[in-house]
């Protein structure tokens, strides 16, 4: 009896399983899904950098399409294909951003020294990545949070506090003048020239605000949303004068690194408060106005590639070092990890916190674990502003709006 009642429901659920295949809304016919497929793979082959996010409902040859997407190729080629292939089309697919919905706000600047960015619009969602105070986004949706993406074009949500949402006239305005650069790693910006005054905010490195005058050893400055505070001179520099003394060196570069030994791993971040690997390579570039994807396995792909010497004699001080799983005959190699070399066999790298390794057997810092998945390097300091994905704020498009 037992039995026969089991062959009846999974005979039943065939049958239910069936009947959802020919009408069910989430069934998508071959020629749809390989349209489809090879569209996302042409225009937003990286979903942390472009979204092609489609949802079809199918009746027969009629299909609903909603979703959203950053390419407006990407939607009209898919009409174009679906229209030829017979379909019938309701067009609810949004092409980002939605300027309706953010009324002609579709530029943020970050408002707070460090703002968390997140895969979905919720606290409890997994952070990606964060901005910097004063950093220009371009807004692309409204949902109680806002998703934006910043000027290394990735794309994640935050929360409305995290952002001061702007004009594209408003952003060319902040852009356009003068600024404060925070260049300790960590301060407070005060109500009054004064540091037994009231804090308004932390600040961290790289943080930028509008300047605004000078009282004795505060210079006055103003936040994205119009606060106003004194910031002290022994923590900030004037814009110019900063980018007129900056260095963009190896040596340079791998002093600002050893300055934050010792601070700990957390995951997506991108400031002095705290980095995991690629955000350490993100974070110690950007106090030096450089600017690379966020990612270890994009940033794995700029620059010049540089294969490893057995004795590690072609690396150079400033080289980005990456580690994983190595390639097969069947499978391209896996970047999970990046550092950055240092000299000497040695690498500095974000993991539990920033600290030094080695890849020599005879050092006392000798990193048997990260040598055993070592994959290969990159050389991006050569290619600032010369490569498209290794810029400066000088010329990165989201600081010329």
């Amino acid at each position: 009896m037992k039995k026969l009642i089991s062959i009846m429901f999974l005979s039943l659920f065939a049958s239910l399983y069936s009947v959802a295949s020919e009408i069910g809304d989430r069934v998508i016919p071959a020629d749809v899904a390989q349209l489809s497929d090879s569209l996302k793979r042409q225009y937003a082959p990286d979903k942390r950098v472009a979204l092609f996010d489609v949802d079809y409902s199918f009746s027969g040859k009629n299909v609903m399409l909603r979703g959203v997407t950053t390419s407006a190729e990407a939607k009209a080629a898919l009409l174009n294909g679906l229209s030829k292939a017979g379909y019938k089309v309701m067009d609810c697919l949004q092409v980002l951003p939605d300027e309706v919905a953010l009324n002609a706000k579709s530029y943020a600047i970050v408002n707070v020294s460090v703002a968390n960015l997140r895969i979905n619009p919720d606290f409890s969602s997994e952070m990606m990545t964060q901005g910097l105070m004063g950093m220009p986004v371009r807004v692309l949706q409204r949902d109680g949070w806002y998703r934006i993406q910043t000027p290394d074009n990735y794309i994640a949500w935050v929360h409305r506090v995290g952002i001061h949402p702007v004009t594209k006239e408003e952003l060319h305005a902040w852009n356009a003048a003068e600024k404060i650069v925070v260049t300790s790693h960590y301060g407070f910006v005060y109500s009054e020239p004064d540091q037994a005054s009231q804090t308004i905010s932390d600040v961290t490195a790289g943080n930028r605000l509008k300047w605004e005058g000078t009282k004795g050893s505060f210079y006055k400055v103003t936040y994205p949303d119009g606060r106003t505070g004194y910031i002290s001179k022994s923590i900030s520099m004037p814009e110019k004068k900063w980018r007129a003394n900056l260095k963009q060196d190896a040596a340079s570069i791998i002093h600002t690194a050893h300055t934050l030994m010792g601070i700990p791993y957390l995951w997506a971040g991108t400031s002095s408060k705290g980095v995991d690997c690629s955000g350490f390579m993100r974070t110690i570039l950007f106090i030096h106005d450089i600017i690379i994807p966020r990612d270890a396995s994009q940033q794995a792909y700029v620059g010049e590639h540089v294969d490893i010497a057995p004795d590690f004699g072609n690396l150079q001080p400033g080289d980005l070092i990456f580690f994983g799983r190595k390639a097969t005959a069947d499978r391209k190699e896996r970047v999970v990890h990046v550092g950055m070399y240092i000299g000497n066999k040695r690498f500095i790298h974000s993991q539990g916190d920033v600290r030094i390794g080695s890849f020599d057997s005879a050092d006392e810092l000798f990193d048997e674990y990260n040598l055993g998945r070592l994959l290969f390097a990159t050389r991006v300091l050569p290619y600032i502003n010369k490569e498209a994905a290794i810029n400066t704020t000088a010329i990165n498009p989201y600081y010329q709006y």
